[in-house]
């Protein structure tokens, strides 16, 4: 296990370093169309290098697992970089069940997380749906700016109707899209609405306290001037007692 967690320590940055370097060959590749021949061909090269580290990775992570088959269904984003890397930066979605949102900071972290998350989904789907949809008939999908704005209407769950995929493939992501994009909004209205609630218990908390405290002091006051009349009236009644 010892051995495992560092692996996961050191190999985890660079993982989501190629998954990044995968995006952007990705994204040159399905924008640039007049890209030269040879340049082209690097970049399919350079695509293969990474895809074959990621096989080696899950092969490595499933060798150190107790469990392969459990542990494959528990970290379906490390089985799914093996087939498109570009999803492995997504893995900054693992903070979300590391914290509890007990206070700010872990809300703020966690919100970061799931922004950073949407914002790379979005990327990955547009490209993705550029690369099957750019030259169908009857497409509206022509150009990154046109994959980009179907791409923020959909996860937002918009459908303006104005850019929709033709293709089997396209609509696929479209659902993946879709169903992911609801669940990240919903996470961050709650990251936000718990934010919110520890705040206003936190103050309603403090002034409780305050409140408390203030009553216990002049409960103290209150009782020291009883004793101060107590023992004025004993030192005035004391000459009125009848002498043995």
């Amino acid at each position: 296990m010892a051995r495992a967690n560092e692996y996961v320590r050191r190999a985890d940055p660079i993982m989501v370093w190629l998954a990044m370097i995968f995006l952007v060959v990705f994204t040159a590749l399905v924008v640039w169309q007049s890209m030269p021949s040879w340049l082209r061909v690097l970049c399919w090269v350079l695509q293969g290098a990474i895809w074959v580290v990621f096989v080696v990775d899950l092969v490595i992570r499933v060798t150190f697992a107790e469990r392969p088959v459990r542990w494959m269904l528990s970290h379906p984003l490390d089985v799914i970089a093996v087939l498109l890397p570009a999803f492995r930066p997504l893995k900054v979605l693992s903070v979300l069940s590391e914290q509890r949102f007990r206070n700010g900071v872990e809300v703020i972290r966690s919100t970061r997380a799931v922004v950073v998350a949407s914002l790379l989904l979005i990327w990955v789907c547009s490209v993705a749906v550029l690369s099957v949809e750019r030259g169908q008939q009857s497409s509206s999908i022509e150009t990154m700016g046109d994959s980009l704005w179907w791409a923020f209407v959909t996860f937002a769950t918009v459908g303006y109707g104005d850019m929709v995929p033709v293709t089997f493939a396209g609509r696929a992501i479209g659902v993946v899209l879709m169903v992911v994009g609801l669940a990240l909004v919903a996470v961050i209205t709650a990251s936000i609405a718990s934010w919110f609630i520890a705040n206003t218990r936190g103050a309603a908390d403090a002034a409780n306290d305050s409140r408390d405290s203030l009553d216990h002091d002049r409960l103290i006051e209150l009782e020291r001037k009883i004793d101060q009349l107590l023992e004025a009236r004993g030192a005035l009644d004391e000459p009125d007692r009848p002498r043995g």
